[in-house]
């Protein structure tokens, strides 16, 4: 019983884990250093009872970051309790505060200068924590972390190889592809068509630009050439000739990422207009592209008409068209 009785008279009056929370530098990350290579650190906690004349507050750094040794800031910020306390012993691993007046309160933050760098650069993702350790009639414990240099993050990358695709397809079928359009026999009494769709894809932040020219105007292989429409409208009777584009009603990608966008066409495309033998614009998007269906294409519609005079043959033309993502 003796035994018993004197084992719980050496046991402190209170003992027990603390919160110790970062002050500074904020969520404890340290990015930089001062001129001498040192960064302000400041942990604070919540004592189990307030510490009394005699009682040492101890500091240990783990890892050591430096074989330099911490310091007191200054100006000294250390709050332990609201008492008086000195700063004594300090090395690279940490430091003891003796306190010379009783706390009157249990609201405590100490404040050490930490040497961070080597050669004047930051010590590279070194991550390090502030451990306290109390003695006398209050023992408490606890640590917080800090993070050196971006010891704490983790930087992630991914690569999304550029994509850029184009298609010229059946007018009714995306996935069949086409290069021929035949007007047929033409008459008088009508205008011919024919069509076909250009399916263009990529994942350019900026779109595409599409481009065409034609070999040569509308004619055979001796002289004959047919009259390139002027008037924006093929008619029946009269000899012309045209394309007219119908852009997509949908396929750029917004910034919401819905891929309801419309891409644009080098002209109204209610009206027709000549195929031009050197290179021009013909429809384009600034927005990334994706086809899906029919709507994400362009619709493009040859047109011919003639009349009474129009010279017999067999009529030709090659048309080329060009892509290029804005990447």
């Amino acid at each position: 019983m003796a035994l018993i009785s004197l084992a719980a008279a050496m046991l402190p009056a209170n003992a027990g884990g603390v919160s110790v929370t970062v002050s500074t530098p904020s969520s404890g990350e340290i990015d930089s250093a001062n001129a001498s290579g040192f960064a302000t650190t400041t942990i604070a906690w919540t004592s189990s009872a307030n510490y009394l004349t005699g009682a040492t507050v101890q500091v240990i750094l783990s890892p050591v970051p430096s074989s330099t040794d911490v310091t007191q800031c200054t100006p000294v910020t250390t709050d332990i309790g609201s008492g008086t306390a000195t700063f004594g012993s300090a090395s690279s691993s940490g430091a003891v505060w003796t306190m010379t007046g009783n706390a009157t309160t249990n609201n405590i933050s100490v404040c050490l200068r930490v040497p961070v760098t080597n050669g004047g650069s930051l010590l590279s993702s070194r991550n390090f924590s502030e451990a306290i350790v109390t003695s006398g009639a209050t023992v408490d414990y606890g640590a917080a972390m800090f993070y050196i240099n971006g010891g704490n993050d983790v930087d992630i990358t991914a690569t999304v190889p550029a994509t850029l695709s184009f298609m010229i397809t059946s007018p009714s079928d995306i996935t069949t592809e086409r290069h021929t359009c035949n007007l047929g026999i033409l008459s008088t009494q009508g205008v011919s068509s024919c069509q076909y769709r250009l399916k263009i894809q990529t994942n350019a932040s900026g779109g595409f630009a599409g481009s065409f020219k034609a070999n040569k105007r509308l004619s055979t292989t001796n002289y004959a050439t047919m009259t390139d429409v002027a008037d924006l409208h093929v008619t029946a009777g009269s000899e012309e000739y045209g394309i007219n584009l119908t852009t997509s009603s949908y396929g750029g990608r917004n910034t919401g990422g819905s891929f309801d966008l419309p891409a644009t066409a080098w002209h109204p495309i209610a009206n027709d207009y000549a195929v031009p033998t050197t290179l021009t614009g013909f429809v384009s998007s600034t927005y990334p592209f994706y086809v899906t269906s029919t709507g994400a294409t362009q619709l493009v519609t040859h047109k011919a008409s003639i009349n009474a005079a129009t010279v017999v043959g067999i009529y030709t033309q090659k048309v080329t068209y060009y892509v290029s993502g804005h990447f």
